[in-house]
């Protein structure tokens, strides 16, 4: 009998957190510079979610296949990755 009563107040108490959480954000919306506040960050990550990357930087499928001169990174990494094959192959022949 003690254990089902404490059970239904731990159920119970997390509704009450919810209803709290609920109430502080309508009280926090009633307010319009708080809406103008909040639709503005909406639309700042929307923004940021859908814009396609800029000229300066291209994405890994862009540049497969063409390697620059000038893109000393990316030379670097493919250098380490033909390092690492060919090491490989090496202690497997042996």
């Amino acid at each position: 009998m003690y254990t089902s009563n404490v059970n239904k107040k731990q159920k119970s108490g997390g509704l009450g957190y919810l209803l709290v959480g609920a109430g502080a954000a309508v009280w926090w919306l009633s307010k319009e510079e708080n809406r103008s506040k909040l639709d503005s960050l909406i639309s700042q990550a929307k923004q940021k979610l859908s814009s396609s990357p800029s000229s300066n930087e291209s994405s890994p499928i862009q540049k497969a296949g063409d390697s620059h001169s000038i893109d000393v990174p990316d030379h670097k990494m493919v250098g380490e990755g033909s390092q690492f094959a060919v090491d490989y192959y090496n202690k497997k022949q042996k």
